[in-house]
């Protein structure tokens, strides 16, 4: 009797952590990595993440010294990647923000602080 109830709730569980698991989006990679110091005023932002992101419903923000800006991304080399650029940042420490929407509808979070220095 317990072997009959045990089973199929075991399965069920492993089915719900798996897909849970894939149900968000996860930063693998970004360039440049988090804590890394950017010589000059320029930076191009590559994030890998798990699955594939909408690049047209995903937002990038930059917060630091020359204050807030909203940064338009653009899909990379494969559906699971973002791509963006920014110029013109002065000396200081930065906080790249991201907000992903996965092709499964879920929205993720996340950032990625940097330093930018004069060359």
């Amino acid at each position: 009797m317990i072997k009959s109830v045990l089973l199929p709730l075991m399965v069920a569980f492993g089915l719900l952590a798996a897909s849970e698991a894939r149900a968000h989006a996860v930063l693998l990679e970004s360039t440049p990595p988090a804590e890394a110091e950017v010589v000059g005023d320029k930076v191009e932002f590559h994030l890998k993440y798990n699955s594939r992101i909408d690049a047209r419903r995903s937002r990038l923000s930059l917060k630091g010294p020359g204050g807030d800006r909203t940064i338009a991304p653009r899909q990379g080399g494969n559906e699971a990647e973002l791509v963006a650029r920014v110029e013109g940042l002065a000396p200081g420490r930065y906080t790249l923000f991201w907000d992903v929407l996965s092709v499964d509808g879920h929205v993720s979070r996340g950032q990625v602080p940097f330093l930018a220095i004069a060359p």
